[in-house]
């Protein structure tokens, strides 16, 4: 370019020119590409064939006019200008015109062309359309049909429903019942069928019509079913009960215009609940009245029913053992030592068979009270035989048991007292010997002292070892009491202060004035108390109290009879007490804590309580003491027997008489002669039973009848005392017959009046005793001249 003086240089523009016209073609290009992509993902779609064509038309356009500004820069540069000046013309305006053009005239063309066709595979298809629709409504009619025909069987089925047994109806929203069918009527006639209006009330009346319990009423409020109970009355035939199910009853919009109700017959239910409820009353009633304990549980252990004695022996109310494992409820160990014992429902679901506890097994009840139990367990099983739980039945034996350890401890001391009678009484005839013996050399001696003082003291050994053999003939089984009617508050009062006498320990008596009589020996229960009294005092050596204590008491019957009288003695003390180890041991013979003791003076005391028909026990606890306790029948005498008020007398210088002593033992009848030729008498001894008499019927014959006769009670293998005296009466009413036996305690030497003899000596005896007896005898007969 040129100017007024100033050149430009047209190479800029040429440059724009050309990069210009260069970036045109390269966005046409990637334009049409693009357009081409996006028209092939629906090439159905006219809109898109518009803008593709339109896109084609925007590159041509671009495409023509890049092209243009190339040629004439390209004529311009290499000074072709005159050229370009020819071709300017139709490079503008109007190519581009005449381009729209053709474009506009493209795009309609191309239109119409679409349009042909789709009218002409309108055409080609219109055919096949028409023969489509026709399958489809002929599909469609068939399916019409076959609705129609499904809901003609609905109806059918429902109405079949509505017929069947079942009584039902339809109450409308007024209470007048719309239909009802055939089984309705029959048990309610009428229910609307023949058109005359029929209220629900009147049809089957019921304490429920006109409340808010009145089912329509419900189902208004919004229940969607009520489920009751109605009874048909009948005047001459049973009440039939129905289960009525009311739901609502709603048209084809859904509206509710009713109820229909439904009624299913539960007569044979009902009363078969009754019965069942009946027999289930009559279970519980005859649970409740028994006298074992039941139990009943899962197969898991958990209790399922305690009856009332069950409730009772364990401590717990139903409502609270009812789910709790059985071992909570049903505490059972071992009575020595407390060990576990084995849970019986886990034997009965283990072995599927009927078990039982071991012996000797306590029950230890929820307050800790223990109590000797029987036990089984059996199966409950059900229809099918299954094990379906455990049933427990348990009774309290602590009474039965205490009666069997008492019954044993009787046979224990029934035994021992066997042997120690036989002891006793060949001891007995040794001491008789021995102390015969000394007690005639005493008599012999004079004055003389130093050989008198030995002798008195072996008498007192002699003594000592008699008293022994007393308390073992205690102990026997023939050690029978000499009863007398009496005050036992005397005889308690007497040997508790006896033993207690210059001891340190106070005796508190309490005797009400109204205490009855016993009919005791009371030697014996004198032997009694004063060995409680003793083993008392020996428990406190520092001092205390021993409390004795009477009262009347009565006491039930075991075979329900009249109550039993019976007096009682509490002897308590203050002493350590008794450990439980050793406390059912007490009155066993032999047993004893003491270093020196003989172990026989509680079982005797047993011993002579027994004989007297009474009970004894004790209670203790450590470190408070214990507590005898003494029962004896009471009396039906109202006063007291008479006691003689002196001792008899006796001489031991007596007239000569003639004597038949028998005995089997040789050192009885020897000191026994002895003696009887001390006191001047003449002696003839025998054997047994049988020679004495043989013996006293030959002196009849000669006219020499004996003055007394001296019976030994018991002979091993042959006649005793007690069949000798009566054939000796039998000989001779007259006859003077003394008893004599080492059986101190015998029955015979207690009322040997009773039995015929006139006198008793027991052995060993004295010269004193044997001169009593004599002098007794001689006094009682009707001595020849």
């Amino acid at each position: 370019m040129e100017g007024a003086g100033m050149t430009v240089s047209w190479l800029p523009v040429i440059a724009v020119d050309v990069f210009g016209s260069l970036l045109t073609l390269s966005v046409a290009t990637v334009c049409a590409w693009q357009s081409w992509l996006w028209i092939r993902r629906r090439p159905d779609d006219t809109f898109r064939d518009y803008i593709f064509l339109l896109t084609l038309a925007f590159v041509f356009f671009a495409v023509s006019r890049s092209v243009g500004h190339l040629v004439k820069q390209a004529l311009l540069y290499f000074g072709h200008g005159a050229t370009w000046a020819l071709i300017a013309p139709y490079s503008g305006s109007v190519n581009t015109a005449a381009f729209i053009v053709v474009f506009a005239f493209g795009i309609y063309f191309q239109r119409f062309q679409k349009v042909h066709l789709a009218l002409r595979d309108y055409k080609d298809n219109l055919e096949l359309l028409v023969a489509e629709r026709t399958r489809a409504l002929d599909k469609e009619n068939r399916q019409r049909m076959a609705a129609q025909e499904e809901l003609r069987q609905a109806n059918a089925t429902l109405e079949n429903i509505f017929a069947s047994a079942s009584p039902l109806c339809i109450t409308g929203m007024d209470y007048q019942l719309l239909r009802s069918n055939e089984a309705y009527r029959r048990i309610w006639p009428g229910g609307g069928h023949d058109g005359t209006p029929l209220t629900c009330s009147a049809s089957r009346p019921s304490r429920h019509c006109h409340t808010p319990d009145c089912p329509l009423e419900q189902i208004r409020a919004g229940r969607d079913e009520v489920v009751g109970e109605s009874i048909r009355h009948f005047e001459k035939m049973e009440d039939r009960v129905f289960l009525q199910t009311t739901r609502p009853f709603r048209d084809a919009d859904g509206k509710l215009v009713g109820t229909v109700t439904s009624f299913q017959e539960i007569t044979a239910r009902k009363r078969a609940q009754e019965e069942l409820a009946a027999e289930r009353e009559r279970l519980a009633v005859t649970l409740r009245s028994i006298g074992d304990g039941v139990i009943t549980t899962d197969v898991q252990g958990r209790v399922v029913m305690l009856n009332r004695m069950a409730e009772q022996l364990c401590g717990w109310r139903q409502d609270e053992a009812q789910g709790r494992p059985l071992h909570e409820v049903f505490r059972i160990v071992a009575e020595e030592g407390g060990g576990p014992v084995a849970n019986p429902v886990d034997k009965v679901l283990a072995t599927g068979t009927i078990v039982s506890l071991s012996n000797h097994t306590e029950l230890v009840a929820r307050d800790g009270t223990r109590r000797s139990i029987a036990d089984s367990g059996a199966p409950i099983r059900d229809a099918q035989s299954r094990i379906i739980g455990v049933v427990l039945v348990f009774r309290d034996v602590t009474d039965r048991r205490r009666l069997e350890k008492e019954m044993l401890k009787n046979q224990k001391l029934e035994s021992v007292g066997l042997l120690a009678g036989g002891i006793a009484h060949d001891f007995n005839n040794i001491l008789a010997a021995i102390l015969g013996n000394i007690d005639l050399a005493l008599h012999r001696l004079g004055d003389s002292e130093r050989v008198g003082a030995l002798l008195v003291e072996a008498e007192k050994a002699s003594l000592r070892a008699k008293g022994l053999t007393q308390q073992l003939l205690t102990f026997a089984k023939g050690g029978s009491p000499v009863r007398r009617t009496v005050s036992i508050a005397g005889v308690a009062k007497d040997s508790a202060q006896f033993i207690l006498r210059g001891s340190p320990i106070r005796c508190e008596l309490d005797f009400p004035e109204e205490l009855w009589l016993v009919d005791i020996d009371p030697g014996q229960i004198s032997q009694v108390v004063q060995n409680i009294i003793l083993n008392a005092r020996e428990s406190m050596p520092e001092g205390g109290s021993i409390q004795v204590r009477g009262r009347n008491l009565s006491e039930p019957s075991s075979d329900g009879g009249d109550p039993r009288d019976l007096v009682e003695i509490t002897l308590a003390d203050q002493g350590p007490g008794i450990s439980p180890e050793i406390i059912d041991k007490l009155f066993d013979p032999y047993f004893t804590t003491k270093k020196k003791g003989s172990g026989l003076g509680l079982a005797i005391c047993h011993s002579i309580v027994s004989q007297h028909g009474g009970t004894i026990g004790v209670a203790s606890v450590p470190g408070e003491g214990a507590t005898f306790t003494i029962r004896l029948p009471a009396s039906r005498n109202t006063t007291r027997s008479d006691e003689d008020a002196t001792a008899p007398s006796f001489s031991l210088h007596q007239r000569k008489q003639r004597v038949l002593l028998m005995d089997d033992d040789e050192m009885v009848i020897d000191i026994a002669r002895e003696m009887l030729n001390h006191l001047g008498h003449e002696v003839e001894v025998a054997g047994d039973g049988k020679a004495a008499v043989d013996l006293y019927q030959e002196a009849l014959s000669r006219g020499q009848r004996f003055d007394a006769v001296i019976l030994d009670l018991t002979v091993p293998g042959g006649m005793g005392g007690k069949e000798a005296v009566r054939e000796l009466l039998s000989l001779d009413p007259n006859a003077q017959v003394i008893v004599s036996s080492g059986y101190s305690n015998d029955p015979v030497m207690a009322d040997h009046v009773d039995y015929g003899f006139c006198a008793a000596v027991v052995k060993p005896f004295r010269l004193e005793d044997l001169a009593a007896a004599m002098e007794k005898a001689l006094a009682t007969g009707s001595m020849p001249d």
